[in-house]
This record gives structure tokens, C-alpha cells and sequence, in this order.
């Protein structure tokens, strides 16, 4: 990671800049948000588990090759300790900038962590749903 990375003063921030790295299928900005650290771990929407910045960057080089995603949060919910913050989120997946309904749907859970850096992300597990549709749950229903 370059050491002159945007400082993120909060978690939101580095959520909203990992869904523009992937809708501008931008490798570089997306592992800079990434902690400096070799332990951060990555599982893809297929089931590949990462570690470590090469081969984070490697399967985002591979999942961004063919098209951007854009990810339209459905669900969040969050929590967060001086630190530390979790993020389990719902979102549609579309494949198009003006594309109106969703090619499928993730269950994304974040993991940040605060350090001299500002917030960056240590691990990122990514599935798709099981649902062909999704309606917005009345009550949260917890990290997957």
C-alpha cells in the first residue's frame, strides 16, 4: 500500500470508497483501502479465500477484468467499538451504470479497523445470496 493513501476519518468512508473502486474497476484505490498488514483475508463471491495484498489484488484484477460492479446497498447494519467496525450489508449487483434491476444479490461482511492510517479494511467475505429477490428484512438478521 502506498504510504500516502487517503486517511479515512470513518468506516462510511471507506465503504463508499471500496463500492467506487469496484464501479471504476480501479485495482490500485481498492487495496489502498486495504490495512498495511499481511494478515487481511478476502473470500470472493465464488469461494476463493485470499491473504495478504498480492493476492487480494490478484483476484480483484481477476473479478474487475471482464466489468465494473455496481453495489446498491440493500441492508446494512453495522457495529462499531473505539476502533473497530463490522458491517453486514445486503447489496444488489448490477453490471451496467444504467442498469434497473439487479443481476444478483451479495451478502458482504466488512471488517474495519482504525489505525495510523485512518479506517482501512482487514477482511472482506463476500457470497452470493440464495435469494432471486430480496425484500427488505423487518428485523436485522446478523453477521454471515
Amino acid at each position: 500500500m502506498t504510504k500516502l493513501a487517503r486517511l479515512f476519518h470513518n468506516a462510511d468512508e471507506v465503504v463508499d470508497a471500496w463500492r467506487d473502486a469496484l464501479r471504476h474497476r480501479d485495482v490500485k484505490s481498492a487495496l489502498d483501502i486495504w490495512l498495511d498488514d499481511d494478515s487481511i483475508t478476502c473470500v470472493l463471491p465464488e469461494g476463493h479465500r485470499l491473504s495478504g495484498h498480492a493476492e487480494i489484488r490478484k483476484g480483484l484484477e481477476r473479478l474487475l477484468s471482464k466489468q465494473p460492479l455496481f453495489l446498491e446497498p440493500i441492508a446494512c447494519i453495522s457495529h462499531s467499538i473505539p476502533g473497530a467496525a463490522i458491517y453486514d450489508t445486503t447489496e444488489a449487483v448490477h453490471l451496467r451504470a444504467d442498469q434497473v434491476e439487479a443481476e444478483f444479490f451479495l451478502n458482504i461482511t466488512l471488517v474495519l479497523l482504525q489505525d495510523s492510517q485512518g479506517w482501512r479494511i482487514a477482511h472482506l467475505h463476500a457470497s452470493r445470496s440464495t435469494e432471486d429477490t430480496f425484500d427488505a428484512p423487518s428485523t436485522p438478521h446478523g453477521l454471515h
